[in-house]
């Protein structure tokens, strides 16, 4: 059986004086690989890349060129994963555009989610309520998720108890042309978003890689993104 090969979009880690490291997620390379597919980390191909810790990149581009570098490139993946983090960069939005313009399967994480968003013409802004942003807390809150959706059918549950690592958040208002499947029944957050008539695009607000009984969602995008080497 040929695995499918799917690529894990790095992120800038903290700047240093000396060296700049592009990092990917152990949890969600590790998530791949025990369900059959080999994991590759991709990375930019803008000659300056651009990242921000805040939410301004609207002043900064890639060149034609580079989009289409990076097109070329995310072309070769049977799937991407937009990873979450700490920084936002341009090229993890050109890279939702292609992947939904190729049909190619994309999970986006927390800050991935931000960026499949953004790539439909949506936004983000920053939440000041506390319970989104518990870092290392393994339960935040609960998500109510919608029955006529994909991640219904993958992890069939209307409720569920999630993580909540993040500080950006999306109203029903900020979404453009996807299906809100899941909520945030505290303050009617977004918490996870699809993408109808699409082999497999996914938004989701907390982190899967982190929770043992999210394990589905990673076997059944890993089975979709097998599905032409059947």
């Amino acid at each position: 059986m040929i695995k499918p090969v799917i690529g894990i979009v790095g992120k800038p880690s903290m700047e240093s004086d000396m060296w700049h490291y592009m990092e990917i997620c152990d949890d969600i390379r590790y998530a791949l690989i025990k369900n059959g597919a080999l994991a590759v980390g991709i990375l930019p191909t803008d000659k300056k890349n651009y990242f921000k810790y805040d939410d301004d990149l609207d002043n900064f581009s890639l060149s034609n060129d580079e989009i289409m570098d990076l097109e070329n490139l995310i072309e070769k993946f049977d799937g991407i994963i937009l990873q979450g983090g700490l920084v936002r960069n341009k090229y993890e939005e050109e890279i939702a555009k292609i992947c939904i313009k190729k049909d190619i399967p994309i999970i986006g994480i927390c800050a991935g989610f931000n960026n499949l968003i953004r790539a439909l013409g949506g936004k983000v802004h920053r939440s000041d309520n506390t319970f989104h942003n518990q870092f290392g807390s393994k339960i935040a809150h609960e998500v109510h998720i919608f029955e006529d959706s994909k991640l219904f059918s993958i992890l069939k549950a209307k409720k569920l108890l999630v993580n909540s690592i993040h500080n950006y958040v999306a109203k029903e208002e900020d979404i453009k042309g996807y299906k809100i499947v899941a909520k945030c029944p505290v303050d009617n957050t977004v918490e996870a978003i699809e993408l109808e008539k699409k082999r497999f695009v996914m938004g989701i607000k907390w982190h899967p890689e982190l929770m043992d009984n999210m394990n589905s969602i990673f076997e059944e995008f890993v089975k979709e993104c097998s599905n032409k080497y059947e």
